[in-house]
């Protein structure tokens, strides 16, 4: 079983990736998520995405891959292996998972059924500097340990824009690939090359020499089982107040909530939201360096049933976890 992982951080686009990946191959995949709260919207999302009948959506819930459930994670890859057994595993870790503790990880368990592949790392583009400068530790993590960068959220960058962001990416990691789109009509034969056989091993932990590790960027996060609004404008202002840090620096929130009678989701990442229809179970998750969880629980708590109060998941906080198969 190859183990790709699909990584890049919060809101980057890596779901959407693993989407039209599916779209491209015909090996015996599965797909492992590592979200946070007790319903996986991204897991959801991936399983109808894909005709594909074989295809096994997992979910690894509450907890970090890459620290406090780093050994429940090889527990579950050596389940995979040995039960469903796919041609490919792809997992899709939280973006705010260090990429180098993954794939030390996966060397515990690796044996010739049990093989880490070239990872790919998923980068919004016109966000990546101001990612790199907020959370620098954790975006060089993931860019030096990548095979493959991948570009998304391109639109309105111009050619000097895309060089400097590949430049600072080939002064961290030289030998990387770098993809500037893949929606722009790639070949059957580039999908098939992107789902590299090429053979990974952790390569440093993104760290400059002699850095401070205790100003290492701590993550933290809310989950609400159900959160209501009037109307569609109620909810826009909303995820206005989220992108004016009204609720504090949250990075990344998405999830389905009830507007009226009707299920709406809402996606906010990279200074921006988007709301489209939506599906049950309802559920909004918060993820940032800090939240105003006082706050929020007084303007929406009248709404939720808010069994996920705050916690950790970039430090090795405590935190349960557990699998779960999806089928397709």
């Amino acid at each position: 079983m190859k183990v790709l992982i699909v990584t890049g951080f919060l809101g980057a686009g890596k779901t959407t990736f693993i989407k039209e990946l599916l779209k491209h191959t015909k090996r015996y995949t599965a797909v492992l998520e590592n979200e946070f709260g007790d319903t996986n919207l991204d897991s959801l999302e991936i399983s109808g995405s894909t005709d594909n009948k074989d295809m096994q959506v997992l979910e690894f819930m509450e907890g970090c891959v890459c620290c406090s459930k780093k050994d429940s994670f090889l527990y579950s890859i050596l389940t995979v292996s040995t039960g469903i057994a796919p041609e490919y595993l792809i997992v899709e870790p939280s973006g705010v998972a260090k990429l180098s503790n993954i794939l030390a990880g996966i060397e515990k368990v690796r044996y010739e059924k049990i093989i880490p592949v070239s990872p790919i790392v998923i980068v919004s583009a016109k966000s990546f500097l101001a990612n790199l400068h907020e959370y620098r530790e954790l975006m060089r993590d993931q860019i030096l340990n990548a095979g493959h960068v991948i570009f998304s959220k391109t639109e309105g960058m111009d050619a000097d824009e895309l060089e400097e962001v590949k430049k600072q990416i080939r002064e961290i990691n030289s030998d990387a690939k770098i993809t500037e789109s893949y929606h722009d009509g790639k070949s059957e034969d580039w999908w098939t090359e992107v789902m590299s056989d090429e053979e990974a091993h952790a390569v440093g932990d993104g760290e400059d020499e002699g850095a401070d590790n205790s100003g290492q960027q701590a993550f933290e996060q809310m989950t609400f089982d159900l959160m209501e609004f009037n109307s569609v404008g109620a909810l826009a202002v909303f995820c206005d107040d989220l992108l004016r840090k009204q609720y504090g620096d949250i990075a990344r929130a998405k999830g389905v909530v009830k507007v009226g009678n009707e299920a709406l989701r809402f996606d906010i990442a990279d200074n921006s939201y988007v709301i489209t229809g939506g599906e049950e179970p309802y559920q909004a998750v918060f993820i940032g360096s800090s939240i105003e969880r006082e706050k929020l629980l007084v303007d929406h708590g009248k709404y939720s049933l808010a069994q996920n109060m705050s916690k950790k998941v970039a430090d090795g906080a405590n935190a349960s976890g557990n699998m779960k198969i999806r089928p397709k």
